[in-house]
């Protein structure tokens, strides 16, 4: 095998460090980029799907938790400015990515350990743009033309100073360097840029002469969820089969394992149930896909899927009654209490009502809405 890039810097951590609870990040995981967000994914097809609906207010708040309009509020502070003045959120993005450029990567991360990914503004004009013209979001402080257009030129000024740093770490440093420098800009284009940007970027990095299997994996399950937050689940499938082709090369156990998680969600969205309640059922012990989904969502996909082929006996002992299981079922009562008690074609009808019925349904089973309803009017 060639030689490799990867110099792990938290090798001695790992073999000191108490192992993790299931259902919180892995080494690998802890070091994925936090975008895109696909929390922001679930908030954002929330609010396409209210939109598109005929539901009243007071429907519509019952099913999500919150005033649809809050949430649309949210969802537009999120992708533009944060609330803030153009010329503000332009400020501070320099500062914290031009202006940043000669720090150590160790003073970066002590920095962005700072932010909440979940708060912070993702100055993304591409995706206002097509949310605004979706939604039809036209309030006084929504972002103008113009304002996207200065934060797209403002964007190109980020990236070409990212660039930059690639070409003095071929020049002045070492591989690793050029990794990291490749893995700012493709990071950057996630967050701020479009789909198309963002997975030309990553391009570039799986493409680096002497890249290690693993940093190949990190970077394809991040063109995954490029792929899954824009709603191109061809592409996504397809990114998916380059990743297992570099795993089959070796590959350590948790990157494995977070494939195999990517890997049942692609399943679950082309509608292939029977593979993906397998590898969910596997994942059970070892999920560690934070940045996927959480853990309570994914067992409630594993429950799911697997009332439809398992015997409801089997469900209750290899599923429902696992330690694994007993850390969320506070958070998901109603489909630990359903999975435990009722026979397939109840299943059927807990999977249409909790998946299909609702307008909070996960993002990655909401393709299932016509073909389940029809099975389940069959039944």
């Amino acid at each position: 095998m060639a030689p490799s890039m990867e110099i792990d810097d938290n090798a001695d951590k790992k073999s000191t460090t108490t192992p993790k609870n299931v259902g919180t990040p892995s080494a690998s995981s802890e070091e994925a980029s936090p975008h895109p967000s696909m929390s922001l994914a679930q908030d954002i097809h929330r609010v396409v799907t209210i939109h598109s609906s005929a539901l009243s207010v007071e429907d519509a708040t019952a099913i999500i938790g919150m005033d649809p309009a809050a949430l649309l509020d949210k969802v537009f502070r999120r992708v533009g400015t944060g609330g803030k003045s153009v010329v503000e959120a332009i400020k501070e993005n320099e500062a914290k990515y031009i202006n940043n450029t000669t720090e150590t990567e160790e003073k970066k991360e002590e920095k962005e350990s700072d932010i909440t990914p979940d708060d912070e503004p993702l100055l993304n004009a591409a995706l206002y743009r097509h949310l605004q013209s979706t939604l039809g979001y036209n309030k006084s402080d929504a972002l103008s033309e113009a304002n996207l257009t200065a934060i797209e030129t403002h964007h190109e000024s980020i990236i070409k100073a990212l660039r930059e740093n690639i070409t003095k770490a071929k020049d002045e440093a070492g591989d690793m360097e050029v990794l990291h420098a490749h893995m700012d800009v493709a990071r950057y284009c996630a967050k701020c840029t479009t789909k198309e940007m963002a997975l030309s970027a990553y391009e570039e990095v799986v493409a680096l002469p002497k890249l290690s299997i693993g940093k190949k994996l990190d970077a394809y399950l991040e063109m995954t969820r490029v792929c899954s937050f824009w709603g191109d689940w061809k592409l996504m499938n397809e990114t998916l089969a380059k990743a297992t082709k570099v795993i089959e090369k070796g590959g350590d156990w948790d990157r494995r394992n977070r494939l195999k998680a990517y890997q049942a969600m692609s399943y679950l969205c082309s509608r292939d149930l029977k593979s993906a309640s397998t590898l969910l059922v596997e994942g059970i012990a070892t999920f560690s896909c934070v940045e996927l989904c959480e853990y309570s969502e994914f067992i409630t996909y594993a429950i799911v899927t697997n009332l439809l082929y398992l015997k409801r006996t089997e469900v209750k002992k290899s599923i429902i009654d696992g330690s694994e299981i007993l850390q969320v079922s506070k958070d998901i009562p109603v489909v630990v209490s359903f999975g435990a008690q009722f026979p397939f074609a109840a299943a059927v009808a807990l999977f249409v009502s909790l998946l299909v019925g609702t307008h909070s349904k996960p993002l990655f089973i909401h393709r299932h809405t016509d073909a389940t309803r029809q099975h389940s009017l069959r039944l």
